[in-house]
């Protein structure tokens, strides 16, 4: 829950895919946890997606959208 926090403090509550502000917004692991367990609470593996968004990545390949949509990082 704590991690959850700080990402929100540092990524803010924009979808970092479309833009849209999401309430609640969810906190997509990049790299899957299924995959990558060791990278599980890295916060650096941690991205703000809107429901939507979150559930369209799933657990497919890792997609950093912070990097394609500069706007939603703080």
């Amino acid at each position: 829950r704590a991690l959850r926090i700080e990402a929100i403090k540092r990524y803010g509550t924009k979808c970092a895919k479309c833009g849209r502000d999401w309430k609640p917004i969810n906190i997509d692991h990049i790299k899957p946890r299924r995959f990558y367990p060791h990278l599980a609470l890295d916060i650096n593996n941690l991205q703000p997606l809107c429901g939507p968004c979150n559930k369209e990545k799933g657990n497919g390949p890792p997609v950093d959208y912070r990097k394609t949509n500069n706007e939603t990082l703080s």
